[in-house]
């Protein structure tokens, strides 16, 4: 008996084509750098003013905000037993300088017959001795009338330099004396500067002269670096680092503010964040050649305040090379793909 199988005939199944990935070619890039530190923004010249004089308060002249000049009075003393003082003094004054003439002349008139005889040497030497008394006493009645005066002037507070009266506790009746709490604060017209205790492996980025960016509610406001101070705290390992701020209303003295400290650019060889597949042996990146995805070990390069969304590369990847910009963990080494920019 003949048996006839009839079938049906399959062909070959055809084999997958290759992934299609998306590429960049490896090249050097410019980066920016950049730092963020937090700090204070302070006056350059902050002066508490109290009494130089104890008294009672009879006229306050300045509010907080102000703007004052140098030598403008802001608050003085009542001064009515302090002027009747410098008259007193002034009047001793007049008297010493009276008495000192008439000593005076009364010598003169003596000293050149001295000689004849006609007076006695003690009667000459008693008036020398006189002129000589009223003439210090003239110099204690100038001394004392300039200590009168000095506590008249001292009566008064007055703005050391220009400025704006930041703070006052000064009311008039209220009763002042040298020592007591200051009567104002005033913030001189030296400006302002912005001071941030950092790390100390951050101050050696930073130099002086470099842009500084301030991002407050009121506006963007950029200054300029100073430097670091000389010093590191031994305990903390920390420096402070100031920076020149314009005038600006967007700054105030206190607050606890954000900047930016541009580090500048650096030209490095760099890749995609999402290029980079970690391992066990560290990291790497799938270079495409002739079609094939081949895994490159990569070493990354520190580069502090890297400011970009790309990764520096210190060996690892050669300029030009085709990378898989999206690696995933998807491809393994030897596999086909297809490349597409």
């Amino acid at each position: 008996m003949l048996i006839v199988w009839r079938g049906k005939l399959h062909s070959a199944a055809a084999p997958d084509p290759p992934p299609q990935v998306s590429v960049v070619t490896a090249t050097t890039q410019k980066l920016s750098t950049k730092l963020v530190i937090v700090g204070t923004i302070e006056p350059v010249v902050e002066i508490d003013l109290g009494a130089r004089e104890a008294g009672t308060l009879a006229a306050v002249a300045a509010n907080i905000g102000d703007h004052v000049t140098k030598g403008e009075v802001l608050a003085s003393l009542d001064t009515g037993q302090l002027a009747p003082d410098v008259a007193a003094a002034a009047a001793r004054l007049r008297m010493a300088e009276a008495n000192g003439a008439a000593a005076a002349s009364a010598y003169e008139r003596v000293a050149d017959i001295r000689a004849t005889g006609a007076i006695a040497p003690k009667r000459i030497d008693d008036l020398a001795a006189d002129a000589a008394a009223q003439k210090a006493q003239i110099g204690i009645a100038k001394a004392d009338l300039a200590a009168a005066q000095a506590r008249l002037a001292e009566a008064a507070v007055i703005a050391p330099t220009d400025g704006v009266i930041a703070a006052r506790d000064a009311e008039v009746g209220q009763y002042a004396a040298p020592g007591g709490p200051p009567l104002f604060t005033l913030i001189g017209s030296q400006g302002l500067i912005f001071r941030a205790t950092i790390p100390q492996d951050q101050i050696a980025l930073i130099a002086p002269g470099v842009a500084v960016t301030f991002d407050l509610p009121g506006g963007t406001v950029t200054g300029k670096m100073i430097g670091a101070d000389p010093a590191v705290d031994a305990a903390t390992h920390l420096g402070t680092v100031r920076v020149a701020l314009p005038r600006n209303p967007a700054l105030r003295v206190g607050a606890f503010v954000e900047a930016t400290v541009d580090l500048g650019c650096h030209r490095q060889m760099a890749v995609p964040q999402t290029a980079l597949v970690a391992d066990a042996g560290g990291f790497h990146v799938v270079v495409v050649a002739h079609g094939v995805a081949v895994f490159h070990p990569v070493t990354l390069a520190s580069l502090p305040g890297n400011a970009s969304t790309l990764v520096p590369v210190a060996s690892g990847v050669a300029p030009g090379d085709v990378i898989v910009a999206d690696a995933g963990a998807s491809l393994f080494n030897g596999q086909r793909v297809r490349p597409v920019d």
